[in-house]
């Protein structure tokens, strides 16, 4: 199968690090062809790897943050509320994306698969799906919000999605195609098809 080519996203591009420097590309699309997490000094990725041209590459989301505090990054996010509608027999297509409204960074993940952007599979609150909790003091002001239930639904949904996927098999090198062996003393008259 050989090794797989790495790309993360950056700057609202995918990007390939080669050397020193990084090439960023709007999108990339392949076939989904398994998935893993990995932890890592800025904390936990979600592995996609993807089959292109007989090539295996590793699409790599940050989940979240390292700090114990942190939330699940709009990327991830994106992924989540998208893969149960996602047919992994077909290819599908990433494109992120980063604006500066008001002057903060709004980034943002498109899945697009068949031509069409994917809508959100699900929403926050709906039926079934878990609300943010609000933690409000005595005055009844919101002190905090509790992601945790919601951030542990969108992860239930990808691990849904991953028991899912298709095993991928790495084709050899050499293919035989169905040899036979001809050594008619190997046959005893119960092995003839006739």
């Amino acid at each position: 199968m050989g090794s797989k080519i790495y790309l993360t996203i950056r700057e609202g591009k995918i990007a390939h690090k080669q050397g020193d420097a990084y090439v960023l590309y709007d999108s990339f699309e392949g076939y989904i062809v398994g998935m893993s997490t990995r932890e890592g000094i800025y904390g936990t990725d979600l592995c996609l790897d993807l089959m292109d041209n007989e090539k295996v590459y590793q699409l790599q989301i940050r989940m979240k943050g390292v700090e114990p505090n942190s939330k699940q990054t709009s990327y991830f996010i994106a992924f989540a509320h998208c893969c149960p509608s996602i047919d992994s027999s077909k290819r599908v297509e990433f494109i992120p994306s980063l604006k500066i409204v008001d002057d903060k960074k709004r980034s943002a993940l498109f899945i697009k698969q068949n031509g069409q952007i994917l809508k959100w599979a699900y929403k926050v609150g709906q039926d079934g799906v878990p609300a943010p909790e609000e933690l409000k003091n005595k005055k009844g002001e919101v002190i905090s919000t509790d992601w945790s239930e919601v951030e542990a639904y969108r992860v239930d949904r990808v691990n849904e999605f991953a028991s899912k996927l298709i095993p991928f098999e790495p084709k050899n090198d050499i293919i035989v195609d169905h040899a036979v062996n001809f050594n008619t003393d190997a046959f005893s008259d119960d092995d003839t098809p006739f």
